[in-house]
């Protein structure tokens, strides 16, 4: 029997796609058993994908391959949060360990696996790359990690800080000292990027692309889906299906990337002192959607969407969250059908006091910079991105999927510069004229942007003021409007 095991064992070292099939019971795609076949050529693989192509079932893969087939090996996986390294990448290894004929020999715990004989020589392990830590801190992420047998996986490899790769080629000294670097190409710079597109150094990498359209793992629906809300030519299209970087352009307005660092963020203790306030933004179309976002300080939580419902019943709807979530206020974009639903909801108890209908075409705060209010809103929304001071909601699968929706509406608008020299972002009628959706969601933030200085002046009750003074945070912020409601 022991010699049929070691038997077995040897076909499976050098028969990954083998593996796959009798080890875990699983029929890889073209695409990945590609993959599978050329992994061990090259000690450097690099897999740059769209969405859905099973990458993260790819990468379970390998690591059980490895697992299985050296003795004593050791695993280094990373990724740019938490979330992604134990929601997905860990969830998906315990499922595949789970199907596995070697599912008796190895323990999973919920950042560790490893054999049960020989748990401190022989293990995989989940390490978080903090995208807010210091360079130094960033570089400590994979630094010490050496054996004869070392496989270190990266997940979602742009969203990784350039630092955490520094004592990656440190580590490859041993002829069995591997790495993968996989995910979707959010950004056209870095490491993941250089990998696959620099001319002298994506010699060494053995590279792989892996189209959402040629993948049997996903349906045709999603692209077509992809296409017609956010456009062939965009860069959400290039990322997301064709898993392609996306192209320089120096009037997108908020870039990909800058959208997903926000998903799973962590923010400041203080802002569980936050007042919870509701932005609407009301479809004008039949096509589009309505959405009731709540947002508590910068925490942006799981809004709903509703479609082709009366201005009544929507007012209901809001309502009902209004009282279901314990808001202070709700902000209503008022233009057009959102008018009828504002003064609908101001009839209610109290409706002027909590109930406020703000008109984004109106001036901006400051006219030379900002052509008008909607434009200011959304460079609000840029700066915040940018600086990841937003946290997205990514509890749990589904509403992973929908932060991924707003950052993709947020990646979609272009801005240029009028003749005065202010800001103008693109208008939902501009978009739709190129053939691209109306980005629902990203407007009901910027409308609870309108909000985000005053809220806690409004709303916060004393003791909710006193635990924020006891903390040493000082809640005075300018006011972006002169309405006399925002400055009462």
């Amino acid at each position: 029997m022991q010699v049929e095991i070691v038997k077995k064992l040897k076909e499976w070292y050098f028969n990954p796609v083998l593996f796959v099939r009798e080890c875990i019971g699983a029929e890889p795609t073209s695409q990945q058993e590609e993959a599978l076949g050329n992994f061990y050529k090259q000690d450097r693989n690099s897999i740059r994908s769209g969405h859905g192509t099973g990458k993260d079932a790819f990468a379970s893969w390998i690591i059980l391959h490895f697992m299985c087939t050296r003795s004593y090996p050791k695993v280094v996986c990373t990724a740019p949060t938490n979330r992604q390294l134990q929601d997905i990448l860990w969830s998906e290894l315990a499922k595949w360990l789970r199907k596995s004929k070697i599912a008796d020999e190895f323990v999973i715990q919920r950042d560790k696996l490893f054999h049960k004989d020989a748990a401190k020589e022989w293990w995989a392990r989940a390490v978080s790359a903090s995208v807010k830590a210091t360079k130094e801190e960033q570089a400590e992420t994979l630094a010490g990690f050496h054996a004869e047998h070392l496989l270190i996986v990266v997940d979602e490899a742009s969203g990784v800080p350039d630092p955490v790769f520094i004592p990656l080629e440190g580590a490859m000294t041993q002829k069995d000292n591997r790495v993968l670097l996989i995910g979707n190409m959010t950004k056209n710079q870095g490491y993941f990027y250089d990998s696959q597109f620099h001319k002298s150094i994506n010699i060494r990498w053995n590279k792989l692309h892996w189209d959402s359209r040629k993948s049997t793992n996903v349906k045709e629906d999603f692209v077509v889906y992809m296409k017609e809300k956010y456009g062939e030519d965009s860069n959400v299209f290039r990322i997301r299906v064709i898993g392609d970087p996306p192209l320089d352009s120096e009037n997108t307005l908020i870039p990909l990337a800058w959208a997903i660092s926000c998903v799973d963020n962590e923010i400041p203790e203080f802002a569980d002192d936050e007042p919870l306030y509701l932005g609407v933004d009301v479809a004008r179309y039949g096509e589009d959607a309505s959405i009731i976002m709540p947002r508590r300080g910068d925490i942006i939580l799981p809004w709903k969407t509703f479609r082709k419902m009366n201005t009544i019943d929507l007012g209901g709807n809001i309502f009902q969250t209004f009282e279901d979530t314990n808001a202070k206020g709700i902000a209503i974009d008022e233009i057009g059908v959102g008018a009828g639903v504002t003064d609908w909801l101001q009839k209610k108890p109290n409706g002027y006091k909590f109930v406020h209908g703000v008109s984004t075409s109106t001036s901006s705060s400051d006219r030379k910079r900002w052509h008008i209010l909607r434009d200011e809103l959304w460079w609000m929304m840029r700066e915040k991105c940018m600086k990841q001071q937003y946290s997205f909601p990514s509890k749990t699968p589904q509403e992973v999927e929908m932060s991924n929706e707003l950052c993709n509406e947020l990646s979609m608008p272009s801005y240029e510069f009028d003749s005065e020299g202010a800001i103008s972002v693109e208008s939902k009628k501009h978009a739709k004229s190129r053939g691209i959706a109306s980005p629902n969601i990203a407007d009901a933030l910027s409308i609870t942007e309108y909000f985000n200085n005053t809220a806690y002046t409004l709303w916060a009750t004393k003791s909710e003021k006193k635990r924020r003074e006891r903390k040493g945070f000082n809640s005075e912020t300018p006011n972006i409007n002169r309405d006399s409601w925002m400055t009462c």
